[in-house]
């Protein structure tokens, strides 16, 4: 006899999954309570370069990494192209943000325990120097984001912080997945999101209700190690991922 459809578990999609994207920017309540917002625009990934002449920067240059980067998720569709600016010359990512010493899950909120960091070390600047903006992309994931400072948190603050670095990943990972970039996979990666996404809500029926989220894209690999330059040579960084 042949199963009755009614019965097979379904993954399930907003109409409109980009109103529950949330800006980083503004305080979160809870981690569950993601209210409809205005579509953040195209990430900017350009760099602003230095006012003056950069001088000796106190972050020691990390080591290269030995770390595999895979290539981004084949879409059928053409993401949109936003020219690279030059690398900025002599720009490090603080120590704490690093590729491996993060060690960031990024299921959890950050706070001062998620990742082990003290206030000090999350209200620094998250690169030296300080720049207005940083461009982002989490492991394979086809998806760049812009981070920008919390000026709710801190008024005034012109440059993006190591804790605007951690508060701009969680939320981008909360952003709810289209139908189409689901369709888009093929059928085991398909089944490997929707386990993903069934063990992340379990019985819980107001998380299933609200779908897929970019979460369940990673497949397992939920701690983020740290920042490493894109191997593209552009101005964004890729936040090094394993489970």
């Amino acid at each position: 006899m042949a199963p009755n459809n009614k019965d097979r578990p379904r993954a399930r999609f907003n109409d409109n999954p980009v109103a529950e994207v949330r800006s980083f920017s503004s305080p979160a309540s809870s981690t569950d309570s993601l209210g409809p917002s205005t579509p953040p625009p195209l990430p900017n990934v350009a760099l602003s370069s230095p006012a003056h002449s950069p001088t000796l920067s106190p972050y020691p240059p990390p080591p290269h990494p030995r770390v595999y980067t895979p290539s981004p998720i084949p879409h059928p569709y053409a993401l949109p192209y936003i020219p690279p600016a030059p690398l900025t010359p002599g720009v490090y990512i603080h120590p704490a943000l690093s590729a491996p010493s993060l060690l960031y899950d990024m299921r959890s909120h950050p706070s001062q325990s998620n990742p082990r960091l003290s206030p000090d070390i999350l209200a620094n600047p998250a690169s030296s120097p300080p720049l207005p903006s940083l461009a982002l992309r989490v492991g394979d994931l086809p998806w760049l984001f812009t981070v920008w400072p919390d000026t709710t948190r801190s008024p005034g603050n012109a440059v993006v912080t190591v804790q605007d670095v951690l508060l701009a990943i969680y939320f981008h990972l909360r952003t709810a997945a289209k139908a189409n970039e689901y369709e888009a996979m093929g059928k085991a990666r398909k089944a490997e999101i929707f386990a993903t996404f069934e063990r992340r809500v379990g019985s819980d029926p107001i998380q299933r209700g609200k779908g897929l989220r970019r979460v369940d894209f990673l497949s397992g690999r939920f701690r983020a190690q740290g920042l490493v330059r894109a191997q593209s040579k552009d101005s964004v960084w890729d936040v090094v991922i394993t489970k």
